[in-house]
């Protein structure tokens, strides 16, 4: 495997550039839309304290009252974690009805390894349950073992807009399909690309980029959550090449060993 082929798709930034305003106008890595509220009740946004000052941007799905489903790589360097839930816009710092929570309680998969970006999924514990409501709700999880190839299937999160670009401060959402796992290694190493994970691309460069690390992929027909971002291209979020996603079937019991869910 080339180390430089594959990056993951997590933002590290000074807390200034976590809250700048993102640029008007111009391509969108994700190329899709901006969600309203309450289109994505299971989407959280994770603010992690990864210490020196900085901070790192992420993505999470709501479980259950009390857990958060991420990336591994998203906690491997934090000390705490900070929870939006029922979150859309960030251009503002004003009290929108969001809920954020601070987390001291979180860890990656076991045998999570951060070199072939196996594994990559973690788990974080809301200091206490929350209620839900019509912004706030769970994420449908999947039952069987269904690949899903060929389905259309819906990323979201707040990661860069481009490039090395900004942090999207309205929470963007993009279609994109699922496709083999054998197609898909014509991009990354099957040493990366393995049965754990799943991939998908999009039409128009749509893509996660850095920041929407650990936010859900889920089916366009009924929001089952099916892939955690996990990796994309060295070369760039806007090349048309596949994203990578930590496969949740594959995880179903890692999953509900932790949190009964």
């Amino acid at each position: 495997m080339q180390a430089e082929t594959v990056i993951a798709l997590l933002a590290v930034a000074s807390v200034a550039l976590v809250a700048q305003a993102a640029p008007q106008g111009g391509m969108r890595v994700v190329n899709g839309e901006t969600a309203t509220l309450g289109q994505f009740p299971y989407q959280v946004r994770l603010t992690l304290n990864v210490g020196n000052g900085q901070q790192a941007l992420c993505g999470g799905s709501l479980l259950n009252e009390e857990w958060v489903l991420t990336a591994g790589h998203c906690v491997m360097l934090a000390k705490s974690v900070e929870v939006h839930l029922g979150a859309i816009d960030f251009n503002d710092n004003t009290n929108d009805g969001r809920l954020v929570l601070e987390s001291t309680e979180f860890f990656k998969h076991e045998k999570y390894n951060p070199l072939f970006v196996a594994n990559d999924v973690a788990l974080v514990k809301l200091p206490n349950k929350v209620q839900f409501s019509e912004r706030v709700q769970p994420v449908r999880l999947p039952t069987g073992q269904e690949d899903f190839v060929g389905q259309s299937v819906v990323v979201s999160g707040w990661g860069l807009m481009e490039n090395g670009g900004q942090v999207a401060q309205e929470l963007q959402y993009a279609t994109l399909q699922v496709i083999t796992n054998k197609q898909c290694q014509k991009t990354f190493s099957p040493l990366v690309v393995r049965k754990s994970t799943l991939c998908a691309v999009g039409e128009e460069l749509r893509s996660p980029c850095n920041g929407d690390s650990g936010g859900p992929l889920v089916l366009a027909e009924d929001k089952t959550l099916v892939g955690v971002v996990s990796f994309g291209h060295a070369q760039g979020c806007d090349k048309g090449h596949p994203a990578a996603f930590a496969r949740v079937t594959a995880f179903r019991d890692w999953v509900k060993k932790h949190t009964g869910v």
